[in-house]
């Protein structure tokens, strides 16, 4: 059970963190003026963002090095969520009206608990 339990989590993070990526990809020169106007963030940090999420969502779902993977994409979801609460103001309920950062909260934790379970037995490559 905890191997699947542990394959489960991966893949759900997986399916989450891609998506993610594909859309900076899509909307690159939106949120490369938005990230930069608001944020300070360098031009190319969209880029970079999006490959991280892609590439670290894949990993997750094949279970190649889940913790080093899981450890980058917190950083990654940790600023997401510092952006929320204090760039945006955002409430911690998302409702119909608008986004919250209570989702961000949620894959904080369940990256924290990828990084302390590891990848399970099924995986590619087990850190």
């Amino acid at each position: 059970m905890f191997d699947l339990a542990t394959l489960l989590l991966r893949f759900s993070l997986g399916l989450v963190m891609v998506p993610h990526g594909i859309y900076k990809f899509q909307n690159r020169p939106y949120l490369d003026k938005k990230w930069e106007e608001e944020y300070g963030f360098p031009l190319g940090s969209v880029v970079l963002n999006g490959v991280v999420q892609i590439l670290g969502g894949l990993a997750l779902i094949l279970g190649i090095y889940s913790r080093y993977v899981g450890a980058v994409l917190l950083i990654n979801m940790l600023v997401a969520l510092f952006i929320s609460i204090w760039n945006h103001r955002e409430p911690y309920l998302s409702t119909p009206k608008g986004k919250g950062w209570d989702f961000n909260v949620l894959l904080v934790f369940a990256l924290i608990v990828q990084i302390l379970l590891g990848d399970g037995s099924w995986s590619l490559l087990p850190s």
